[in-house]
C-alpha cells in the first residue's frame, strides 16, 4: 500500500470556508474602529427573522463606549435589561421562545454561540463582541451555550418578565407556531 506525498498546505485559503467571514478586500475597507478579526457578523440575517444588529461605537484611547437606543437601535422600547454570567462550563441557557417578547442579545463580555430555531429553520450564532447584537424576534426558540470563561450575556428585552408569555416546551412551540396564531390558541 503506497501512501501520497504529503501536499504542503495553502498559505492562505483563497475561499471562505463561512459565508460571512471577511475576504481580503473587506477587510481593508472595513468600518473605522472594528477589529480586522471581525466577522460580517452585522451583515448576517438568517432564515428565523434573527440578524446581527451593528451597534454604534465611540472609539476612545480611555475605553469605548457602546450604547443602544430602543426604537433606534433596535426595532423596540426596552422595557426590562438582565445579564448571565458566572455560567458553569457546558451548561446552557434558555430553552424557550416568547409569545409578545423580543429580544437583543449581547455579548458583553466573552463569548457564548446562541442556537435559534423558528420551527422549521435552525441556525446557530457565535457572539463575541460587545458592539454587535443578536435580535431574537417573538416566536422564535433560543438556546444559549458554549459561554466561554468569565463571560457576560446581556438581555435587552421589549417587555416586563410575564411567565405566561413563555413558551417552554418544544412541542407545544412548534404545534402554537404552525398551528396557531403564535398564543398558544389555534387559530380559528
Amino acid at each position: 500500500m503506497s501512501v501520497a506525498p504529503r501536499q504542503p498546505a495553502p498559505d492562505r485559503i483563497s475561499v471562505p470556508s463561512e459565508p460571512y467571514l471577511p475576504t481580503t478586500e473587506e477587510r481593508r475597507d472595513g468600518h473605522p474602529g472594528r477589529r480586522v478579526t471581525d466577522q460580517r457578523s452585522h451583515l448576517r440575517e438568517g432564515q428565523t427573522g434573527c440578524r446581527i444588529v451593528d451597534l454604534p461605537r465611540i472609539a476612545d484611547p480611555r475605553g469605548n463606549l457602546t450604547f443602544v437606543e430602543g426604537s433606534n437601535h433596535i426595532p423596540f422600547d426596552i422595557a426590562r435589561v438582565y445579564y448571565l454570567y458566572d455560567v458553569p462550563g457546558g451548561e446552557g441557557r434558555g430553552g424557550h421562545a416568547h409569545q409578545q417578547l423580543e429580544q437583543l442579545i449581547v455579548a458583553a463580555s466573552g463569548s457564548l454561540d446562541v442556537l435559534v430555531d423558528d420551527g422549521t429553520h435552525r441556525e446557530r450564532f457565535f457572539l463575541n463582541r460587545s458592539y454587535y447584537g443578536l435580535y431574537i424576534p417573538r416566536m422564535v426558540w433560543r438556546e444559549l451555550d458554549d459561554f466561554s470563561s468569565g463571560s457576560v450575556c446581556l438581555v435587552l428585552a421589549s417587555r416586563p418578565y410575564e411567565e405566561e408569555d413563555y413558551h417552554r416546551d418544544y412541542g407545544a412551540f412548534v404545534a402554537a407556531k404552525h398551528g396557531g396564531n403564535g398564543n398558544g390558541l389555534a387559530a380559528g
